[in-house]
């Protein structure tokens, strides 16, 4: 049997990979770094279009690819994105949704692409116990097309009276964060603490108030409301499927001042929010436990 190894350059892949390793039954080793001295007779599963770019580089041939989001596609042929170029040498793709698979199984007909969830579902923490709190987590500013820059500018003026109303911490992804423009220095001048890990935002928050992010599936999987942020940029006449504009997980907000009235009104979770944010959810995750022992299976069959 040929061992998997796993390879993770940046830790939000990680936190995909991780849950399948510890399923497989003839596991490689786990890689965390650029530069690593690899086996490369194993098979390898990444969860990035940059790393699959870094293990050819390495030498393996035998190549798995895990989305590490909700399978999002922009209608472009970047390779980040479900449906992507240059990933002719990667022979099985692990989604989490039937939208993401049929796109990278019509671009690559010859590839095994396989619906197995989300892996990071099944560790995701639930709320302790605590006073009420109300998370914000911004996309970073990728310019690729409107609808994946970042909210932030849109509703930075209004972050101060959402402080006085309501406990606030500051998320956001790993890129937005250490910028530029960077999110840790957003938060720090608007004096709300930043929690980089979304394992604690999850443990901490009772409500996420995100703009465009797998995140804010992951943070409803949990049960729990999410306010959705639009912006200007945002075009209503161009559709991409999940976020945009078809599973959409909570109450949308379309201008800085209807964002304190969504939040009270999300923080009331009444049945309808509940029945939409599980509709979104129904799209975006295929199954909504046991991913990771399914890949691993899957992964087990393949190598």
């Amino acid at each position: 049997m040929t061992l998997v190894d796993c390879f993770a350059s940046e830790s939000h892949f990680a936190d995909h990979l991780r849950p399948v390793y510890r399923q497989l039954k003839h596991r490689g080793d786990f890689h965390e770094s650029h530069s690593v001295h690899a086996d490369t007779s194993h098979a390898v599963v990444v969860a990035s279009y940059g790393d699959v770019k870094r293990v050819r580089k390495l030498g393996y041939t035998r190549i798995a690819r895990m989305e590490h989001g909700a399978g999002q596609s922009y209608g472009t042929a970047h390779g980040s994105y479900a449906g992507g170029k240059d990933h002719d040498d990667v022979s099985l793709f692990l989604m989490p949704n039937h939208y993401s698979a049929d796109l990278w199984q019509k671009a690559y007909p010859a590839a095994r692409v396989e619906v197995v969830g989300s892996p990071k579902l099944d560790t995701l923490p639930t709320r302790q116990p605590g006073p009420p709190v109300v998370a914000l987590g911004f996309h970073w500013d990728c310019y690729l097309v409107p609808e994946t820059v970042s909210a932030f500018q849109h509703y930075r003026y209004v972050l101060p009276e959402l402080a006085a109303a309501h406990t606030l911490l500051g998320h956001g992804h790993p890129r937005g964060i250490i910028g530029p423009p960077s999110l840790k220095r957003r938060y720090r001048r608007a004096e709300i603490p930043l929690v980089e890990d979304f394992n604690e935002v999850c443990r901490q928050a009772d409500l996420y108030i995100c703009d465009n992010s797998s995140s804010m599936y992951e943070f409803a999987s949990t049960g729990r409301p999410v306010v959705v942020l639009n912006q200007p940029m945002y075009r209503r006449n161009v559709h991409h499927g999940l976020r945009f504009w078809d599973a959409i997980p909570g109450v949308e907000v379309n201008q800085p001042g209807e964002l304190l009235d969504a939040v009270a009104l999300a923080l009331e979770d009444a049945p309808p929010q509940q029945q939409q944010r599980e509709a979104a959810l129904a799209q975006v995750y295929a199954f909504r436990e046991g991913a990771a022992q399914r890949a691993a299976d899957i992964l087990r069959d393949w190598a």
